[in-house]
């Protein structure tokens, strides 16, 4: 037995115009040469500490530039600042070592654009709307990285038992995992 089926297109009058208006925008390749600048200026000072020569310095700086700026998801971008940091610990002179205060803000940028690298295609925009408040936001963590970096710094420059300074260091570090920990 066979069953027939009636099939019939019902239309109710014309499709419906959508309209979308668009603010001032920024193009979708701009956040990947933001952060190729910035990764290959943080990784350049970080392998400055090294005394390696500066043709190899900057020759790896550029390669791991154009690869964070290529591959922005994770790890790529944190496993760079990782290997900044590690370097820093490694090589640096002394208890505190002046390309801190290029390293910390550079390593944040770095981070931010590739988050924006990441979620915004090269041949898409994003609206000035969605990306103003994160400048404000880095803007603000910026000036707080730097008083964390003055401050590490003025504790390291006295004789200040190991227990202060580490416990300072640990209520640093607690505040800015607290600021930088995004909140979408």
């Amino acid at each position: 037995m066979r069953r027939l089926v009636r099939r019939e297109v019902v239309t109710a009058g014309p499709r419906p115009r959508l309209e979308v208006e668009t603010g001032r925008a920024v193009a979708g390749w701009w956040p990947r040469v933001v952060l190729l600048v910035l990764a290959t200026a943080f990784t350049g000072a970080a392998l400055q500490t090294t005394g390696l020569a500066p043709s190899f310095v900057w020759g790896t700086a550029v390669a791991l530039g154009t690869a964070t700026a290529f591959l922005p998801a994770p790890p790529v971008p944190h496993v760079l600042v990782l290997l900044g940091g590690l370097l820093l610990i490694v090589e640096g002179d002394g208890p505190f070592d002046p390309v801190v205060f290029a390293l910390l803000p550079l390593g944040h940028l770095v981070l931010r654009a590739a988050w924006w690298a990441d979620h915004v295609p090269p041949d898409a925009r994003a609206e000035l709307r969605a990306v103003l408040p994160d400048l404000r936001r880095v803007v603000v963590l910026q000036a707080a990285l730097l008083v964390v970096a003055l401050g590490v710094q003025a504790v390291t420059a006295r004789e200040v038992s190991s227990a202060v300074a580490t416990a300072l260091g640990g209520v640093a570090v607690l505040g800015l995992v607290l600021l930088v920990t995004p909140r979408d």
